[in-house]
């Protein structure tokens, strides 16, 4: 497996072990990575990413992958991703030869759990914290495993509703958000945008991203605030007023209830 290693100014891999399991926090950045794993791997998308990639193939496609989604790839499907941006990520190796009982295993992606969203943010305040807690760890990791066996199970279920949040449409309300992060935003002028009513808008962005515009845009916000602290010479309150926060205290509050730690924790 071969994956370009962070500059000095970018978050580093985190990663803990949790009983059979290792779960790694990836940041956000560029990567080019292709391996044959002998383990199953669960993965979570935090956040929207563009690339090209291929499963047990030969065929590379271009993909947007979903934020918060859930995907799994079973051992011996080899793989190859690359994206020019990337996006933060977490990845769990399971156990050798973990058994998946009664299914079909396969290979799956862009899947929104909200089960599976909880996991996955408390997994990510347990690496970005200094309390690993390996037993919590661990209880989350089978909890994504579980999750993942549900999906397998149940691949038939698709939600007609989150067919409406397309590909396109999604990039858009991505796009608005990025433009107007210091600004005021609001339901109104997204659901107009997508040319759609500001109820159904709701609805199906829930559907779809399994989080509200709102919560999905303090997400947006948070990430943009942690790439400030990174990378910019900026102060927190200025970081904090960039980022679309009303304050330092508001940015570090839901740096608190979202991450599990404080913005000068990062910087620091």
């Amino acid at each position: 497996m071969s994956q370009k290693l962070p500059k000095p100014n970018e978050e580093p891999l985190r990663c803990l072990i949790a009983g059979s399991y290792r779960v790694e926090l990836l940041p956000r950045q560029p990567y080019e990575t292709s391996f044959l794993p002998d383990r199953a791997v669960i993965g979570f998308a935090f956040e929207s990413q563009d690339g090209r990639h291929a499963f047990a193939s030969d065929r590379i496609r271009p993909f947007r992958t979903k934020p918060n989604s859930l995907a799994f790839t079973p051992s011996g499907c080899e793989v190859f991703s690359v994206s020019a941006i990337g996006g933060e990520y977490l990845r769990i190796v399971c156990e050798p030869g973990q058994a998946i009982d009664g299914v079909t295993v396969r290979q799956f992606s862009d899947v929104i759990d909200p089960c599976a969203i909880a996991d996955a943010e408390a997994l990510r305040s347990l690496l970005l914290g200094t309390d690993c807690a390996p037993l919590l760890a661990e209880e989350k990791a089978i909890a994504l495993f579980e999750r993942v066996q549900i999906e397998l199970r149940d691949s038939n279920i698709e939600s007609a509703l989150a067919g409406w949040m397309t590909t396109a449409r999604l990039r858009r309300v991505d796009e608005i958000i990025d433009r107007n992060m210091g600004e005021g935003i609001s339901i109104r002028d997204m659901a107009a945008a997508l040319d759609l009513s500001e109820g159904f808008f709701i609805r199906s962005f829930k559907a779809a991203v399994g989080k509200s515009p709102h919560s999905y845009l303090i997400d947006r916000r948070l990430a943009r605030a942690r790439d400030l602290i990174r990378n910019s010479p900026h102060d927190l309150r200025e970081i904090a007023l960039g980022s679309g926060f009303s304050s330092h205290a508001h940015m570090s509050a839901a740096f608190r209830q979202r991450l599990g730690v404080a913005p000068r924790d990062l910087r620091a």
